[in-house]
């Protein structure tokens, strides 16, 4: 046989990558390290099936393990210049959906009766009120510091409480400042420097808590009165700049005082979701008619959550409904309120990584990204910005072992780090195929608005008709995948079918999506049935987020165990010296047949290190290189 056509054989089968360590997986048995005096070259003597000695060398690839980690931690993996430069072209990724960033820390010289934020241009801004000298100041944020931009010298309010609402609606922002006793109201429109009356009133009830929502277009305000326990839905209308409250279009009697409701829409229709103080974990959502003038309940479901904890809040924002949970001690869990076959759902989008001010009273604002949490005890106040469906790099939490001080992007988010990728293929046509694995953290975290899909609309935008994606249940199943765009293991990509280096894969990237190994363990997902719907959306996103883990042919047995997971050169670099060498992985069913039978023969190597330039990683590689002779194999003719 020639050596051009084992060359055809042999790449047919490149294409293979690696369950990454990072989400808590380890070969269920770990070989032995050679003991003194014993043969320290790994490979098995010979035999028929083997193809140990066949020309898998040829296709040998590189990689970092953690690839955004720089040389953290003690590690040498440089940044991704370099090792995109010295030829590594596997890459690793951890990811997060969600972005923590604190806005403001810092301690309130002044008294302050009252606080709101409002979230104007995409940028946050305090609202302060002291009662002394009825004083209402506006800060902007200039890298954490307050910079006042509005303060109503001379406007002339009686020094009473206030509270604050603020809308969103029509390109306009308004401020609802209203005295919770009397039920006096004054509207007021905000631009960035001024606060300007549009409307002055009264709500027509005392004792009350005033917020604000947007239905179809149209602008509400939720009046909640406490002494006669009545909750109302008022339409606000807007006219030529002017600002009124109309028609009640709902009303509910024997609303408890310590019971509050947030109105959000969902595909077209209203719902209410309420939260009594008194039954943390517990929760109603009821359905609302909003045909015809008045409106009515029609239907109620009761649920419980434990993402329900200390003090519940919600917010709605560009059709999501956010609840956060706050605990005294500062721990602070988000969640997204979803109906699913009008089977309400709270489905985790949050994990606080950031310290949070502890004991303090909590407020949640809207942003356009997610929401806002204000934290404020005693002097102290903490503005926390928390943004939901971010792409963010991260080991543990966001932003976790991200080496910003090599030769890597100046940020933790996917999108600039794909950037620059993108940009170096580009700058360098023809280059060996690069392979991007991104390991998603968490689970749940990635069914609400099916996230993963964000990462293939990011890697489409980038790579264009460079990209290509890694065989899987998953991408089989992915209505944004072109289906003649998946690789797989049974046919030649690496060269044409003419032996040409210029065809196939050369130039372009594989993409990898590998989620948390928890999605596939029953006692993570309540025997893979997690939601209140089992035919709904979000458990068919749970299920095609759980096809990317099947069949994804990211983990191959250990040649000379088959039921091992891994392989044992790893084991044995880790045991001598602590480095990490990823699963090396082969193109082959352990019989020579199978999903692999055209390329028994035929194996890839992938292998990934935290040190990818020093000690024995680097002497294996020179050894790989050393044996990169075709060799015809028996059995393989």
């Amino acid at each position: 046989m020639t050596r051009l056509t084992l060359f055809s054989i042999a790449l047919m089968g490149f294409f293979v990558a690696y369950g990454c360590s990072s989400d808590g997986e380890e070969p269920t048995v770990k070989p032995d390290p050679p003991k003194q005096g014993q043969n320290l070259d790994p490979d098995p003597d010979p035999v028929v099936s083997d193809s140990t000695t066949a020309i898998y060398r040829q296709f040998f690839f590189t990689g970092t393990h953690n690839s955004y980690s720089g040389n953290l931690g003690g590690m040498k993996r440089e940044g991704i210049e370099t090792q995109l430069e010295r030829g590594l072209r596997f890459f690793e990724f951890d990811l997060f959906t969600f972005h923590t960033q604190k806005a403001l820390q810092t301690t309130w010289a002044e008294q302050v009766d009252e606080f709101a934020v409002l979230d104007h241009m995409g940028e946050p801004h305090i609202l302060s009120y002291s009662k002394t000298g009825a004083s209402i100041k506006i800060f902007s944020l200039d890298n954490g510091n307050p910079q006042i931009v509005y303060e109503n010298t001379g406007e002339g309010l009686d020094e009473v409480d206030r509270k604050f609402s603020i809308l969103a609606f029509q390109n306009g922002l308004y401020v609802f400042g209203y005295e919770p006793l009397d039920g006096d109201l004054i509207v007021y429109s905000f631009n960035g420097t001024s606060l300007t009356p549009v409307h002055s009133g009264n709500i027509g009830d005392t004792n009350v808590n005033l917020s604000t929502f947007v239905f179809n277009n149209t602008a509400y305000a939720t009046v909640h009165a406490k002494d006669d326990a009545i909750y109302k839905i008022i339409e606000i209308s807007f006219d030529a700049g002017d600002v009124a409250l109309g028609e009640t279009r709902y009303e509910q009697n024997s609303v408890p005082t310590n019971e509050t409701l947030y109105p959000f829409e969902q595909d077209n229709d209203l719902y209410m979701f309420r939260h009594n103080v008194n039954t943390v974990t517990n929760f109603k959502v009821e359905s609302v008619d909003t045909n015809g003038n008045t409106w009515t309940t029609n239907g109620s479901q009761t649920s419980t959550s434990s993402l329900l904890t200390g003090t519940v809040q919600a917010s709605f924002i560009n059709g999501k409904l956010f609840v956060s949970s706050y605990a005294a001690n500062g721990d602070v869990k988000g969640s997204q309120l979803i109906m699913d076959n009008d089977k309400p759902n709270l489905v985790n989008e949050y994990n606080n990584e950031s310290d949070m001010l502890s004991g303090a009273e909590a407020d949640m604002y809207p942003s356009e990204n997610g929401y806002y949490l204000f934290l404020q005890k005693d002097t102290s106040v903490q503005l926390i910005s928390i943004a939901i469906g971010e792409l963010v790099l991260g080991h543990d939490a966001p932003g976790d072992e991200v080496d910003l001080s090599v030769d890597n992007p100046s940020s933790i988010f996917l999108e600039d780090w794909i950037t620059y990728i993108a940009n170096w293929s580009n700058d360098n046509p023809g280059h060996e195929p690069l392979f991007i694995m991104t390991e998603l953290k968490e689970y749940e975290q990635w069914l609400a608005d099916a996230k993963w899909q964000n990462i293939i609309r990011l890697m489409q935008e980038k790579f264009g008709n460079k990209l290509r994606y890694h065989s899987s249940n998953g991408f089989h199943n992915e209505d944004l995948v072109d289906q003649n765009k998946i690789v797989d293991g049974k046919t030649l990509y690496f060269m044409d079918e003419n032996g040409s280096k210029e065809g196939g894969l050369l130039g372009k990237v594989v993409l990898y999506i590998q989620p948390n190994n928890n999605i596939t363990k029953s006692e993570h997902t309540n025997d893979f049935q997690p939601f209140a719907t089992t035919d709904g959306m979000l458990q068919e996103n749970f299920l095609q987020l759980r096809r990317y883990r099947e069949n994804n042919k990211l983990v191959s047995p250990d040649w000379r165990n088959p039921g091992n997971y891994g392989n044992d050169i790893g084991a044995f670099i880790d045991a001598k010296d602590d480095s990490y060498i990823s699963r090396i992985f082969h193109m082959q069913s352990a019989s020579g047949d199978g999903q692999y039978d055209n390329i028994r023969c035929t194996d890839v190597m992938f292998a990934v290190s935290d040190r990818p330039y020093e000690g024995l990683y680097t002497n294996y590689v020179e050894q790989q290189k050393v044996k990169n002779e075709l060799e015809k194999v028996v059995g393989c003719d």
